[in-house]
Order: structure tokens, then sequence, then C-alpha cells
């Protein structure tokens, strides 16, 4: 970093890269140890995160409280238990929501415990019927907290595939992580791991910050332990996602790992293939920017995702995934017997979709 600094930095992209990734804290604090000065915007962000870092806690703390005392399983996925287990404090890592994970049989009544909380469902809008429905066919819904300024994704899934992580869900072992004056639960260190690296390769690790992440929460571990979690992750179903992830982390993040696994990382062209598209993903747009589902990252990105697990019958699930709509799913309410219906109104439902925001775009 101090090598870095001394060859000349574009502190105002800097600042952007940093906000965009969300690891505003991270950079604040690798420039304080490295005696490297602290751009204004990034110290300012830093120190926003870690109050926010803060209030999620305790509204983590409070979530787990409530659900334990309505009877409605909990199990919180990232977020403060993840800063914990990874940093061994809680204002070096950023998050905008928090993660719940119930089972799907408690959904519906996670959501009552919400809005009885305070939150409102914004994504998607559904009615309780709908809701009910739309567990059926999707995995995880958003809820936000006006008065507090928090969001909490609900999951009943952790993966939309069923063909991917299928050792991995509410039933899982757990751990408890000390967070303030009490604990949550999240998963055991296996099975958190496993999920770790199929939600980023999912998303192309398109935010540094997750990346940051699973490198930290290895690098409390030795070489042999890295390995045994990336085996265990192979068997709890997440494929190549575990071999691109710690690609990645070695690859970027410096994560030492044993001459034998690495040699064999190497050689995993698949693997090999998912981690150059992450880092196409992250790089998007010199590193400042979203990509589009219709840009060149987002369609990397969208045939990258037939190469999580091998197998035919992977890739025509995951097939499926991209046709079906949850949320469409839900609302329109077909009886059971007509339930092949949806397939015949899906292409004009979603062409709708598209002509909606389309022209969205040209009258702004």
């Amino acid at each position: 970093m101090r090598a870095a600094a001394a060859g000349g930095i574009d502190w105002d992209r800097f600042d952007r890269v940093v906000a965009h990734h969300r690891v505003a804290a991270l950079a604040a604090d690798g420039l304080r140890r490295a005696g490297v000065g602290v751009p204004a915007a990034t110290a300012g962000a830093a120190l926003a995160a870690a109050r926010g870092a803060l209030m999620m806690a305790r509204e983590t703390l409070r979530l787990q409280r409530e659900f334990d005392a309505a009877g409605v399983a909990a199990i919180f996925v990232k977020g403060s238990a993840l800063a914990m287990l990874a940093y061994g404090e809680l204002g070096v890592k950023q998050s905008w929501d928090i993660d719940l994970l119930t089972t799907p049989a408690d959904a519906l009544a996670g959501r009552q415990l919400l809005e009885r909380l305070g939150y409102r469902l914004i994504q998607p809008e559904l009615d309780e019927r709908q809701f009910v429905r739309f567990t059926e066919y999707d995995r995880e819904c958003i809820f936000f907290n006006g008065a507090a300024g928090i969001a909490v994704e609900l999951h009943w899934r952790l993966v939309g595939n069923p063909r991917l992580l299928a050792g991995v869900g509410p039933g899982s072992p757990v751990q408890q992580v000390a967070l303030g004056g009490g604990a949550v639960r999240t998963l055991a260190d296996a099975p958190l791991f496993a999920f770790l690296c199929a939600h980023g390769t999912g998303h192309g690790w398109a935010r540094l910050k997750w990346l940051a992440d699973a490198a930290a929460f290895l690098s409390r571990r030795d070489e042999a332990e890295v390995e045994r979690l990336h085996r265990a992750a192979l068997e709890l179903g997440a494929g190549r996602t575990s071999a691109a992830t710690l690609l990645l982390c070695h690859r970027l993040l410096g994560l030492p790992l044993g001459p034998d696994l690495l040699r064999a990382l190497r050689q995993d062209a698949v693997a090999e293939t998912l981690a150059r598209t992450a880092i196409h993903c992250i790089a998007h747009g010199g590193g400042t920017e979203d990509f589009g589902f219709y840009s060149l990252a987002g369609l990397r990105l969208t045939l990258s995702q037939f190469l999580l697990v091998p197998g035919g019958r992977y890739a025509w699930s995951a097939l499926g995934q991209l046709w079906v709509s949850g949320a469409d799913r839900a609302r329109i309410r077909l009886p059971r017997s007509l339930d092949f219906l949806y397939h015949i109104l899906r292409l004009p439902l979603l062409s709708a979709r598209l002509g909606r925001r389309l022209f969205g775009r040209l009258d702004g």
C-alpha cells in the first residue's frame, strides 16, 4: 500500500471505487496501518460505515430475541455475525441490510413478525396470499424499516437453484456469535463458507466487500484448515464456487494456499473462467459502476451461472431459474391444475415489463 501510494494515486477515483465496492472502512483501516493519509471522503464514509455497523448489530440482536420469543426460526448470515468471525470487530465490515434465514414453513410468520416490528415488504409488493405462493417459487424478499433506516432480506432458501448448495439451509449446523450484550446464531463454519462462495460467485463478486469478507474469514485459519473448508464446501454442493473463491482470494488479496491445492485449482479451467468473469465484473466501469443485465459483464455473468455445478441437470435447472419469475407466478394466482399456463403468459408479461423499463428511460 505504501508503494502504491508513493507511485501516485488518483484519490478522487480512489474514493469512487471505495464507495462503489463498499469497502470504505477497510480501505481507511489499511491506509492508516500503512501510514498513508486517508482521503477525507473515504474517512467520512468509513466513520458512517462504523456507525451503521453498530446500528445493524443492535437491530440484529433485537430481531434474534424477537424471533426466538415468537418461536420463529432465525439464523443470521453475513452481517454482524460474519464481521465478528472474519475481523473480530464490527466497525470495518460495511452492510446495507440484515440477512435473516428462516424456514419455508416459518416464512409467513417471519413476515408478520417483521411487520409488527415496524418493517414493510417493499420487494416484491405482495399481499399475504400472494406471499405464500411466492415462497414456493422464490427464495427471498426485502423489508424496510423507515424509522430505523434498516433493510432486512428475509430468506427461506439461500440460493434459487436447488442443485446448488443442496446441503446448506435452515437445518444446517449453527454457531453462536457473541455480539454486544448478547449473541446471535449464524451458520457453522463449513456451511457458512460454502454459502459465501455460492453467493459471491453467483453475483460475480461484483462488490469487493464480499471477497474481502471471505478472505478475512479464511485468513484466521491455516492452510490445512482452508483446504478442509474447501473439501466440505464441495460435499455441501457448492460446486466450483469454492475453487473460484479461493483463486480470487489468493490472486487479488494474497490469501496463502497450500501448493498442492493451488496447483489443483489452477488446473481447473472452469474455475479459472469463473474467476476471470468475476474480475471483469469487479472492474466494470473502472470499478465505479454497476453493470446491467444486458451489458457485457452482465451477459458474461449470466452465462457463467451455467458452470457453477457440473452436469446437465444443474444447467437445465439454471435455465429454469432465468425463465421463471416468482413474483409473476404469485400474482397470477392460477389454479394448480392450470399452473402450466404460466409458461404461455411468461412472454407477454416479460415483454410488458421490458416495455415499461424502456419507456421509463425515454421519459427520463
